[in-house]
């Protein structure tokens, strides 16, 4: 069962990157489980402001799909 997840994981992965949207993991580099606005900066055409919906100053993985 963690196989076909992780399958699953890498397709959508993939599948984000054919549409140009690098996936979340990628964007976090420091591995914290939230993308900051420097991170977030590496994204040309990244709204950063307009997906920090809860003002928190770094975007969650819930926000961060929204840009998807």
């Amino acid at each position: 069962m963690k196989t076909i997840f992780t399958i699953l994981a890498a397709t959508v992965s993939l599948a984000a990157y054919a549409a140009g949207v690098p996936s979340f993991d990628d964007v976090d580099q420091n591995k914290d489980g939230a993308i900051s606005q420097s991170e977030a900066s590496k994204i040309e055409g990244l709204d950063f402001a307009a997906l920090d919906t809860n003002k928190d100053g770094s975007l969650d993985r819930e926000e961060y799909q929204q840009n998807s």
